[in-house]
Order: C-alpha cells, then structure tokens, then sequence
C-alpha cells in the first residue's frame, strides 16, 4: 500500500515556496513604501512600512537558513533604522541604496529558489552593504557597526532601557506549528543577532503522553539574552509570530536567576541539543488552552488570514478547461433535448445549463485580477527613467481596480512597459521645453482601465508634444512604407508608428529609439484579440488606447452560418441583425461597398464572397451589424441561429494562415464553428470600401477552400 503522506523534503519544499511567495508580496510593499517616501520624505507610516516589511523578509529567511538574505537585509534595515530613529536624513544617495538593496534582495530570494545559484551575487551584496556602511559612517561616524545592535538612540527612547542582559519568556500557542512556526529557530535567530546568556525550557503546558498531538505545540522558553537593542528590537524579533505567541521582556534591571548564569552562548550547539531534550523529558501537567497562549491586547488576525487560499496557476487552468468541456456537454444534452422532443429532458436539461453557466462565471471569476498590480510597477519605472533624462514626472493611477483574466494581465505587462517608456522618452518634454511651451514643469503621464460594453479599456495618455505626423509621414516614404501622392488621414498617419521597424528617433538611447517597440505593442495585443489606437494632438499630447475581451477561455458569442461553415461573433460587438438592404442586393456580385443604416453610410461586405465558398440555398439572408472602437461595419451571413456559449480552443498550426480567424469552438452538435476576429474583419472591410476600391470583388482573407473542405460542417 502506498503512502499517500507527503514526505520531510516535500513538506520543506512546499514551505520554502510559501516563503519566497511572502517575501516576494513583502518586496512589493517595500517598494511601494519607499516611493511613497521619494514623494513624502517625512511620511512615517509609509517609512516604518518599509522597515516592517523589510524586517519580515529577515526574519523569515532566517527561519530556513537563507542566511545571505538575512545578512544584506539586515544592511537595508539598519538604514531604514537609522531613519525611523531620526539619526539620518532621507535623501537622494539613501533612496538610491534603498531601491538597490530591493533589488538585490529580490536577486537573493530568485538565487534561493534557483538550483544553481550565481556566484556574482555575494559579492554584489557586500559591495552594496559596503555603501551602506559608508554613507551611514559618513553621517554618523558609526556606520552598521554602530547600529547594528539599535543602541543609544533607542536608549533615550525607552527611559534608559538599552545594552545589557534581557530576561526573555515566550509561550508558543498550541497552533504555532500548524502556522508554519518553529519555536527553536527564534534561539538560533536570536544568538546570531545578540547572545544567548542562558536558557531553560517552559514545560507546564505539557500534557500527558496519551493526550500529546504532535502537531500541537506545548513549547516555550525563558532566556537571559545580551544586547544591545532596545526593548522594541526583541519585540521586533517575533513580530511575525504575535498570534501565536505569549510574550514577556524584562529589562537589565529587573535581576537574573543566579542558578543558570554560567550557561555561555559559546556552547550554542549544545544548548539547542540541551533546550530539546529538556522539553522532551518535563514532567506533563494539565494542557492549557490555546486562546490562553495568545499575547494580550494583540488582535487575532488569523481569521482575515484564512479567507484566502494560494492556488497554483496550472490546477485552475485545468479547472476552466473542465468547465469549458462542461460548457459544450450541456450544450450537447440540450440539443439531443430537443430533437427527442421531450418537454420533462428539455427541462431537465435547460436547468443544467442554467448551473454550467454559473459554473462558468464562477470558474473565470477565479481568474480575475485587479490591474492595479500591474499598474503599481511603474510607479518605480517612471521614477527611475524620469531621473535618468532629467525630466519631472508624475504618474496618475485610475480604475486600478479594473479586473480582468490573470494570464491577460502577464502577457500586457510588457506591452504597457513598451507604451510608458516611450511617452516618458519620446512624448513627454524636457522642463525647459515645457517651460517655453507655457506647460507646467512637471509632465503628467496617465494610466486608466475601465469595463465598457464588456471588454476591458486601459489608456496610457501623456501631456506632452504630441505626434508630429509631418515627420512620420516623411519617414514612412523614406522607407516605402506609403506612396509619394496617396492621402493618409490623421488617424491613419498616427497608426503608423506601428509599423514594424518604424521609429522617428533621431539617436538611439538605452530606453527607446530602436525601431522595435510599437509593432511588437500592436501584435501583442492582437494576439489577446485585442485592439490598439492611438489618438495624438500636436503640442498636448498622446493617448494610446487598448481594448481587450474580458476573458481568453469562454465567451457569450453569436452564432451564424455561412456556405455551410458556422462563424462565431463575440456577443459585445454585435448591435443588431437586419435583412440585407436594398443597395447590398442591388450588385450581389460586389461582395463588399456601402448600405445606409437610418441615414448612417456604413461600409459592409458578403463573408461568402470574402471566402469565395458558395452561399447556401436559402432565400433569406441577414445582414449583422457589429461594432468595434471605432468603426461600425455590416455582415452578410446566411442564417443566424442566435447566442452560443463559446468555448474557444486554439487553431490547430494548419489553420494559423488564415486571417481574421481567432479560433475555434466545438457546437453541441460536434460541428466545428470558426471564430471571427472582428477587429481583423474591420480593418478589412475599411480597407476593401477605400475609395477606388468599392465595387470591386476584394481579396479573399483564405484561399478558396482553405475553409470550408477542412472542417465539419454543418448539415
């Protein structure tokens, strides 16, 4: 039979991954703290967050033995100590050290969870702790040496309290261990940071034998620990550690216990060894309860803890690919429903739909994520850009809570990346051209999401030059990119910059100018079926506007057919359906031109003679009007068979030729339905209708029979 128990190492590893997911959170508030500071030097909330933060991220690589993290983070929290104390002003050289100590922090944590570490990183380490030492011993004549152990300053603040011998007691809760806590690694942590004098276990929480639960703890300890530090330094020790532990410190004063004085620190191997043994040997008592053990006056913050469980990416993928299987399945069993011609299945069968759509939202609703991480990264990007060309930025953050799918929000972070390197590069004035531009010396740039008609709106808009389209459109015919005596409208100038390769920069920088950027922005987007523009006014500035779906896995779409072929159109597009108009069916051969929609002219084209497969025979046939972010265009289809959930599923590589095609889905009835990327359709059809082309048959998006013949049809 076989164990179905994880095993020592992979309960370790398990622990250590949770560990570099909480520092890993933890290193994000510490750099949001800190350019809190760069903006408010005398905000003391957001400097002691940086030092909690900071202080966490030591204290929990010290319980699994990461003892480089523990070293250089020890250099970053004496500074940020020394701060909070009021020994040493904030200033550009300390959050310059700062910044780079959060960066190597995060290179120490990435070395502990790669299985080969890197070599450069202590000596990265020591060079930076060694300007952390210099600039604090140029200040204050002491350096990290000084204050390392938290000395006189603390001193005053605590009414004389400071070096010497401490009396320590702690009562670890009955849950410690089940918290992930290790009560004997505060000794070890403890005699690195200071000296144990002298140490004995607390065993009066020992129940007896028949009534022990090894995965309780029954532990504590009471220690004589030599210091420096002051009162808030050992109470900093078990900070992470406060919902689980009965705390008491006395000072130096208060007298030591004569009887275990010679116990020296110098024995530490022994003394853990000893700690051990003594508590595994004490005589048992009555258990105490575990709500006694928890510090007084301390909130019980476990409970907010435990309304959120980690889940691994991958196990959730799968889950949305059940429910998408799900999806089609009921789909299935409703069809069948219906060709039985049974009213109690159709029913039956109509009510597991019902609950596999709220499946379905409930399923993706674990997927949705809030921009606003994302979002939050830039807040260091425009400082530290900003800085290196000399400009004056402020960033404005909104809709930070706008939700959409997580793998979305990875795949546009670099995009986003792409657009605010470029508006503080290219977009936004120096200050002394602000300055004789009448503008404020400070440039703004701007980051906005919203939902609107469901998808998903995110705005990078910049107050400054704007586009100059005289040199673009220069540039574009250098490069051939346009003719010498075609007409471009504005909009059509602006769109491009995305042009792969096209770039206006005069001189290429470390930040943009390379002519790779924009174009590489457009696919990225477009690969998440997606939608870029881009909106400038000369001498006010850029937007650049992204609209992408809610959701990659499963949408609400509209179900038609055409020459046999089932299409699908996202449901949010779709304005109306209306018969074919009159000036459609005048020249049916066309294939594309214009109709009027209640005194609107909207170009359309026929899908049919797009993919140059034959109309089925009916003698009906729509007209489906669908709007993107600019453009409204008409479609002609043969049927329409009305709303389809829609599972889509990646084009085999067969089928990744064909344009305007996002994808596929399987219908209930097993037929494949090919589904239509809109955004692609309409560029088409803006293209096909341009003067001198209307009338004309347009340039198939397939071959002929590129479709059609290689996918079940419909019968």
């Amino acid at each position: 039979m076989s164990n179905s128990h994880p095993s020592d190492d992979e309960i370790l590893a398990a622990a250590r991954e949770g560990f570099l997911d909480e520092a890993r959170d933890m290193l994000r508030q510490f750099e949001a703290a800190l350019l809190t500071l760069d903006d408010a030097p005398d905000d003391a909330e957001a400097l002691n967050c940086a030092f909690r933060a900071a202080h966490t991220i030591k204290g929990t690589a010290g319980l699994f033995g990461c003892e480089r993290v523990v070293a250089f983070t020890h250099n970053v929290e004496t500074l940020l100590e020394e701060l909070r104390s009021g020994a040493f002003a904030l200033n550009d050289e300390a959050m310059a050290l700062l910044l780079q100590g959060r960066d190597q922090m995060e290179a120490l944590l990435d070395d502990v969870a790669s299985p080969e570490g890197d070599p450069d990183l202590a000596a990265q380490s020591q060079a930076l702790s060694a300007n952390i030492v210099a600039l604090l011993g140029g200040a204050s004549g002491g350096g990290v040496e000084r204050h390392a152990a938290m000395p006189a300053v603390a001193e005053a603040a605590n009414g004389g309290e400071g070096a010497g011998v401490w009396r320590v007691r702690a009562r670890f809760g009955q849950d410690a261990l089940r918290s992930g806590l290790d009560p004997l690694s505060f000794l070890r942590y403890m005699n690195g940071q200071g000296r144990i004098v002298w140490v004995r276990p607390l065993t009066e929480a020992m129940p007896l034998l028949e009534d022990l639960d090894p995965e309780s703890c029954f532990m504590g300890f009471e220690l004589a620990y030599e210091t420096a530090g002051d009162r808030a330094s050992i109470e900093a020790i078990f900070e992470f550690a406060v919902d689980d532990c009965e705390l008491e410190i006395e000072a130096p004063s208060a007298g030591l216990p004569a009887q275990v004085s010679e116990t020296r620190s110098d024995e530490a191997g022994a003394l853990v060894a000893a700690v051990t043994a003594e508590a595994a040997v004490a005589q048992p008592v009555e258990r105490r309860g575990a709500q006694g053990d928890r510090r007084k006056g301390q909130p019980d913050r476990r409970g907010e803890e435990t309304r959120f469980v980690r889940v691994q990416a991958d196990k959730l993928d799968h889950l949305i690919d059940l429910v998408g299987e799900l999806v089609i399945a009921s789909s299935g069993a409703l069809l069948v429903a219906h060709q039985e011609g049974s009213a109690s299945f159709a029913e039956a069968a109509q009510r597991i739909q019902s609950l596999v759509e709220s499946a379905r939202d409930g399923a993706l609703a674990l997927r949705m994520v809030p921009i606003g991480e994302t979002f939050a990264r830039f807040h260091r990007v425009v400082r530290d850009v900003s800085k290196t060309l000399g400009k004056q930025v402020e960033l404005q953050i909104t809709g930070a809570d706008t939700e959409l799918d997580k793998s979305m929000v990875e795949v546009i972070a670099d995009p986003l990346m792409h657009l605010v390197r470029n508006s503080l590069d290219h977009g936004l004035e120096s200050t002394e051209e602000r300055r004789a531009a009448g503008k404020a010396e400070r440039g703004t740039l701007a980051l906005h999401a919203y939902h609107e008609g469901g998808q998903v709106v995110i705005e990078v808009s910049d107050d400054g030059r704007g586009l100059n389209r005289e040199r673009i459109l220069r540039k574009a015919r250098e490069r051939g990119l346009v003719t010498a005596d075609q007409v471009l409208s504005d909009h059509e100038v602006d769109q491009l910059i995305c042009a792969p390769g096209f770039s206006t920069a005069d001189q290429v920088t470390d930040i943009s100018g390379r002519g790779v950027g924009m174009d590489v922005v457009k696919r990225s987007i477009e690969s998440l079926r997606g939608q870029m523009q881009l909106v400038s006014e000369w001498g006010r500035g850029t937007t650049t506007q992204i609209r992408l779906p809610l959701t990659l896995a499963i949408i609400d779409g509209f179900l038609t057919s055409v020459g046999g072929t089932y299409y699908v159109l996202p449901m949010e597009i779709v304005a109306e359906c209306i018969d074919v108009p009159p000036e459609c069916r005048a020249n049916p051969q066309a294939g594309v031109g214009y109709f009027n929609l209640r005194g609107e002219v909207l170009p359309y084209f026929d899908v049919a003679l797009l993919h140059k497969v034959k109309p089925a025979a009916c003698g009906r046939r729509s007209l489906v009007v669908v709007r993107d972010a600019q453009t409204t265009v008409g479609l002609i289809v043969d049927r329409l068979h009305g709303e389809h959930q829609t599972v889509i599923k990646p084009l085999s590589s067969l089928f990744r030729h064909l344009r305007a095609i996002a994808g596929s889905t399987i219908l209930g009835s097993g037929d494949v339905a090919l589904v239509v990327d809109v955004p692609a359709l309409v560029s088409y059809a803006v293209e096909a209708t341009r003067p001198g082309r209307a009338g004309h048959n347009p340039r198939p998006l397939a071959g002929a029979g590129d479709i059609s013949p290689s996918l079940p049809t419909a019968s």
